[in-house]
């Protein structure tokens, strides 16, 4: 008899124990958070984890406590009969950020709703629901042109929750603004074309990456032929300004590090790399090559580590070094990294052997014929932190 896998998601924050020199140690789990069910969206500040489920109800789990609070409110229901549902989380404190986005049809016409909470409180909506369509491009059956108006790029780090909107007519944006999140409304701090993806935060500053790569809908057009970063204060001043390759995808923001993820074909193969920049300067410090495979996102920075996702493996990479570990399966929701560790959703592969009551991991299973299934409520997450 054939043996079917059964993939199950779930949520696991483990201080991953790297040594100061070469290498990396194996996985030792320190805390497990069960969920009901997979994790689409992670993010961290401090000891906090904010995820959200895919059903994108959002809870805030403590790692050094324990404690898990869930946010409270209607938001996971508005809308969630439109269509198939993501979404996007940030923390900062005890401030949550959280936008639910809904997807129907061919044109991928998509609504967003952007929500704003505090530990122990219900969710609050801020600003209009947005509609947004990405039209296939005559020609170019990858490509759409974008219209409609559009909420993205929460992002969250000590004091500071940010995010950015805008308008698009054929995938030309107009009333583009950076705000910050505030518990009563939106703060605008910069308009203009550059105030669009916010994209990071970290020590009072906000990274807006220039491109459509980050506009959440995939394969915009036009494609922005030189993306940029811009750095800006939580004033809206800009800080700085740098000039990637076509070829980036992602960015992270930690410190005064700007960590750029690219991605080109050469000789038929994908190449991957980290780009490190010194923000204030400008200097491109560092180039390091990641073997991801197609498909990398998800990049995460926090001090002398990167994690990403590949599609099949979750890397943490040495930004001081170029070591790059394989340390876990990839997920759906992307890595996350902060001062206690790193964050990631994670798989659990399950068998049932015929003729017993009781499940048991794959590995450990016996040998032979056997059928997979889900493990019931078998969701759960670890913590892991970089050691000194």
């Amino acid at each position: 008899m054939r043996s079917l896998r059964v993939l199950g998601l779930f949520l696991a924050a483990a201080l991953l124990f790297v040594p100061a020199q070469a290498g990396a140690a194996k996985p030792q789990a320190k805390n497990v958070r069960q969920t009901a069910g997979p994790i689409r969206a992670v993010a961290m500040d401090g000891s906090r984890v904010a995820y959200m489920a895919s059903d994108r109800r959002v809870a805030v789990w403590n790692v050094a406590t324990g404690k898990t609070t869930v946010i409270k409110g209607a938001y996971p229901r508005k809308g969630s009969g439109f269509g198939s549902g993501t979404g996007e989380v940030a923390i900062a404190g005890k401030r949550v950020a959280l936008i639910t986005r809904f997807v129907t049809g061919n044109s991928q016409q998509t609504q967003e709703h952007l929500y704003t909470a505090t530990l122990g409180g219900g969710a609050r909506q801020l600003g209009k629901l947005t509609n947004h369509y990405t039209n296939p491009q005559d020609g170019e059956p990858d490509g759409g042109l974008s219209d409609g108006t559009w909420i993205a790029g929460a992002v969250g780090s000590g004091n500071t929750l940010a995010v950015s909107t805008w308008s698009s007519q054929n995938s030309v944006t107009s009333h583009e603004r950076l705000s910050l999140v505030t518990p009563t409304g939106l703060h605008t701090i910069a308009t203009g074309p550059g105030a669009i993806v916010a994209t990071s935060a970290s020590d009072g500053h906000i990274a807006v990456f220039r491109s459509t790569v980050a506009w959440p809908a995939e394969n915009v057009s036009p494609a922005t032929a030189v993306p940029t970063v811009g750095i800006y204060s939580t004033s809206g001043s800009l800080l700085h300004e740098i000039a990637l390759e076509p070829s980036a995808r992602e960015i992270a923001l930690s410190g005064n590090e700007l960590v750029v993820l690219t991605e080109t074909i050469q000789q038929g193969s994908l190449v991957a790399t980290l780009q490190v920049y010194d923000w204030t300067t400008g200097a491109l410090m560092h180039v390091w090559p990641v073997a991801l495979g197609r498909g990398g996102r998800g990049l995460a920075v926090h001090g002398r580590f990167a994690a990403l996702e590949g599609p099949d493996r979750l890397h943490l990479v040495d930004l001081t070094t170029g070591k790059d570990v394989s340390i876990a399966p990839a997920s759906l929701s992307g890595p996350a990294l902060g001062p206690r560790g790193l964050v990631y959703a994670s798989t659990l592969l399950v068998r049932r052997v015929p003729g017993s009551s009781s499940s048991c991991r794959r590995r450990s299973c016996p040998r032979g014929s056997a059928r997979a299934r889900p493990r019931p409520r078998a969701w759960r997450g670890r913590a892991r932190s970089p050691r000194r």
